[in-house]
């Protein structure tokens, strides 16, 4: 059984933030908060260490004293991020997901250990029920060899990468705001009513 200690998580926070005019999207505040603070503290208990790739405003991102990883590659998108976080990780699995994502459940990665490990896949996914998240996953350091040639051979697409390798898919669609990102004003406003949400149901 894979165990927590096993596991790095990485936060992708490399995003250009276009529909928020460019702001840095994982430091928008939700309830007074970060959206990547939300997002690490939903995932501390569930790896042995956080690793944050970023490229921007790395002083901001050190505030919590992660490792961050200087994500040099943006044209790569997320994954030029993901590959500098596997050649980083200490651990035989790695978690992936996006620093926007405030309401990742806290439950996740022992779901997605539990389905790697049973079906000796090197990826595993949740889906939500509509489609697959592959920005939620958890696969094997040892992926970093075939990403990186994927990328040298001008590869791009992480839903076409997930394709090449042995992937399993967990069903999520009862966890609805699992999955959400903040890409724009209207998205960060319904945020705050999620959030608004949670808060008082966790309080009845």
């Amino acid at each position: 059984m894979i165990h927590p200690d096993h596991v790095t998580g990485l936060i992708l926070c490399g995003g250009a933030g276009a529909r928020l005019g460019g702001r840095d999207k994982p430091l928008e505040l939700l309830g007074g908060i970060s959206l990547v603070e939300h997002v690490r503290e939903r995932l501390r208990p569930q790896v042995a260490r956080i690793l944050i790739s970023c490229n921007r405003n790395f002083d901001e991102y050190r505030r919590w004293h992660d490792t961050i990883v200087a994500d040099e590659t943006a044209s790569r998108g997320p994954l030029g991020g993901l590959l500098a976080g596997l050649d980083l990780a200490e651990t035989a699995y790695v978690f992936v997901c996006p620093g926007d994502a405030p309401f990742i459940p806290t439950t996740l990665i022992k779901r997605l250990t539990a389905a790697l490990d049973r079906d000796s896949a090197d990826i595993s996914m949740p889906s939500d029920g509509a489609r697959r998240q592959h920005l939620f996953a958890l696969m094997r350091r040892a992926l970093a060899g075939p990403l990186r040639d994927y990328l040298e051979r001008g590869g791009r697409s992480m839903y076409e990468f997930v394709d090449l390798q042995r992937a399993v898919v967990i069903d999520a669609s009862e966890e609805t705001d699992a999955f959400f990102n903040v890409n724009s004003p209207a998205d960060l406003r319904a945020a705050e009513g999620m959030l608004r949400r949670n808060r008082l149901a966790s309080r009845t």
